[in-house]
């Protein structure tokens, strides 16, 4: 399902650049656990497109739900 393109920009105004880490209790997340990533930009359905550290560098598409934002 698609969100509007403002609501889309507006995510990315907040969270863009973001450093996060997933929520482990997911089981499609546990091998992201205790990786911390950034957030690079949202994909029109409103998911978060997260780039994390180490040899996993491809960017992940995670409903924002999902992520704990570091402060």
């Amino acid at each position: 399902m698609s969100m509007s393109l403002e609501a889309v920009e507006t995510l990315k105004q907040q969270y863009a650049g973001r450093r996060v880490v997933v929520d482990a209790r997911r089981p499609e997340l546990v091998r992201l656990a205790n990786v911390t990533g950034r957030v690079v930009t949202f994909n029109c359905s409103g998911q978060a497109m997260v780039q994390f550290e180490g040899p996993d560098c491809a960017w992940h598409a995670i409903d924002p739900e999902f992520l704990k934002w570091e402060p």
